[in-house]
């Protein structure tokens, strides 16, 4: 009966855990980001909505909205999106770690790339 209720204890506590650890990975809400572009700094806000591993979201920004998609896989952050410029569109993708209210990545333009920043508003 012991070993029955250890077992018992062991399987709620890894159900909880992995639970705990999801919700900890949720990046659902508003962030502001911080780009370290080649022409300076850069804020913009995002908002992203998770369901799952699938990542979805605006940013809003001085080149006007964007429409975001990705993935969460454990605690890395995979993005891409599209940017209108006056020298036509440019496919962006961003890669992030992120660490409770807080992310840390880079930015590829396909020119170059940047590092950035974001907090949870």
């Amino acid at each position: 009966m012991t070993r029955l209720l250890s077992s018992i204890a062991l399987a709620l506590s890894l159900a909880l855990g992995a639970a705990a650890a999801a919700a900890q990975n949720d990046i659902s809400g508003d962030w502001t980001l911080t780009i370290n572009g080649p022409q300076g700094v850069i804020d913009t806000d995002a908002n992203f909505k998770q369901d799952g591993d699938k990542i979805t979201g605006t940013f809003s920004g001085p080149t006007g909205n964007a429409t975001v998609e990705g993935t969460m896989s454990g605690t890395t952050l995979s993005l891409a999106f599209n940017v209108d410029t006056p020298q036509g569109p440019i496919d962006v993708k961003m890669s992030a770690e992120v660490s409770g209210t807080e992310m840390k990545g880079l930015l590829d333009y396909g020119m170059g790339t940047a590092d950035f920043t974001g907090k949870r508003k």
